[in-house]
């Protein structure tokens, strides 16, 4: 029941911890990726969906360093009891999930020291470093902070390929079981006796010193797993950049590592069937920012035409027979459903009415297929059947209004609406700002300067719900000053 495009996914996450324990740090890999563009942007992605996280208060940001070391003691200097590091490049779509599992991991295993992606070298017959000791891949790892203290705060070791001065290492036992692939092992532990090692993996010396202090190292669960990808930035980068905008450019894409391809390809699929993509429900908490108009009724209300958010923000602040809502979207088959919805559909059983017009609009995968259990959340948010029905009654008798907008770059026609009328006026953006393929497309930078010409257009009588483009709520950034920025790549 998550939609993963946006910041915006708190509304089914009532039941994850905000403890705030992790610190999140992006391991700097930009002098391995030969194209400075996709250097850039998977560090911009990679910041995308750590600020998910950051905005759920699940953890907090500790920067970006080619130390491991380095990120693990900023997270200790902000009093955090574990620290995440994501290597450039890895996108954690599912970040929040991710965090849940691995609180869950460390509650039940208190002693552990890390966990990551366990690689047996010997089992790795396609790379340079077969044979080498076992490693744990820079990627990813979940680290308990009072452990790496306890074992003296060693660095992260990157390969190592020696002729002379050979290391010894403890000798490793694996798991038989594994996970995902025959050389990545569920966990590794110590065996008997010590062997000396022409070639050493990233991350080896941790995995000699959690043996030699008779600790396992876990794998990532295949659960786990799925809460991310890796694009190998490293790997094709000069092709992964030719696609990174032409992303049906299949000659090139289907040159492009297995990962690579995957991501790009679905964000391919993602980016053509949202040009009439149609949203019935919303992914936000209906009414979470509580009232905003000081007890006056709304006069207008400007909304993204997206789900029963509108409906929400009318309820919650109060509206009249005269209240006017004018609809705004990119898209004219948002604009399309809503009128179609507010025609025919008379309050009851939504899901019977979108099963009946389903082959009519391409709603969101998201809810397809789950009309039902979504409504029955909707119902349960509203008061009930009999709440929502007259709310809808009432609101069906509304006068409403409808603009073809793109928010971003074409946003002057909007204001020239909210300037023309008088009275209480609130305005809804939803997620416009912070969605997965604006900031796949558009740098952030880009992004900061499309928003600061949007914000300067904003009356001082406007009443605000929604996010900037860096997910900050539109009424603190926009009346209590909360004036944040992006990370810089550097």
């Amino acid at each position: 029941m998550k939609d993963w495009n946006s910041l915006s996914v708190d509304r089914y996450y009532e039941d994850l911890s905000n403890n705030n324990e992790v610190g999140i740090g992006i391991l700097d890999i930009s002098r391995d990726i030969e194209s400075e563009f996709v250097s850039k942007r998977t560090f911009d992605m990679t910041y995308f969906y750590v600020n998910r996280m950051l905005k759920m208060k699940l953890a907090s940001y500790v920067g970006f360093d080619s130390s491991v070391k380095q990120l693990l003691e900023n997270a200790i200097q902000k009093n955090k009891k574990y620290c995440m590091i994501a290597c450039q490049g890895l996108l954690l779509f599912r970040g929040p999930s991710l965090v849940t599992k691995s609180l869950e991991y460390a509650k039940d295993k208190p002693d552990f020291f890390v966990v990551g992606h366990i690689m047996d070298k010997k089992s790795q017959h396609h790379y340079i470093t077969h044979g080498a000791y076992p490693g744990l891949h820079r990627q990813y790892l979940f680290v308990n902070l009072d452990k790496w203290t306890e074992l003296g705060k060693p660095e992260f070791d990157e390969l190592g390929i020696f002729h002379d001065r050979k290391p010894t290492y403890r000798n490793v036992t694996f798991s038989k079981n594994t996970v995902n692939s025959e050389y990545t092992p569920a966990w590794v532990r110590s065996d008997t006796g010590e062997s000396k090692w022409e070639i050493t993996s990233d991350g080896s010396n941790w995995i000699d010193l959690a043996c030699r202090n008779n600790i396992q190292i876990d794998n990532l669960t295949l659960d786990m797993r799925e809460c991310k990808v890796f694009l190998y930035p490293y790997n094709k980068s000069k092709s992964l950049e030719k696609v990174w905008l032409n992303k049906r450019y299949d000659p090139i894409v289907d040159t492009l590592e297995y990962n690579q391809k995957a991501w790009i390809r679905k964000l391919g699929y993602q980016e053509e069937i949202e040009k009439d993509r149609v949203y019935a429900f919303n992914t936000e908490t209906l009414s979470s920012e509580g009232v905003r108009t000081g007890g006056k009724l709304i006069d207008h209300l400007f909304s993204a035409a997206a789900g029963f958010k509108p409906l929400a923000i009318l309820n919650a602040n109060g509206f009249h027979e005269g209240t006017t809502v004018h609809y705004f979207d990119w898209c004219e088959a948002s604009l399309n459903y809503k009128k179609h919805l507010l025609e025919t559909w008379d309050g009851y059983d939504l899901d019977k009415w979108l099963i009946e017009n389903d082959l009519d609009y391409n709603f969101s995968s998201t809810y397809r297929g789950n009309y039902k259990k979504f409504w029955e959340q909707e119902l349960k948010d509203f008061g009930g059947s009999l709440a929502f029905q007259r709310l809808w009654s009432r609101y069906r008798d509304l006068k409403h209004e409808f603009h073809v907008v793109d928010l971003i770059y074409d946003n002057t026609k909007l204001f020239d609406v909210i300037n023309s009328v008088h009275g209480t006026k609130v305005m809804w953006t939803t997620n416009i700002w912070s969605s997965e393929m604006l900031h796949w497309n558009v740098e952030p930078e880009e992004l900061e300067q499309q928003w600061l010409k949007f914000e300067a257009q904003i009356p001082n009588d406007l009443v605000l719900y929604g996010h900037d483009y860096i997910a900050v709520d539109m009424n603190s950034r926009v009346r209590d000053n909360v004036q944040l920025t992006h990370p810089r790549y550097a």
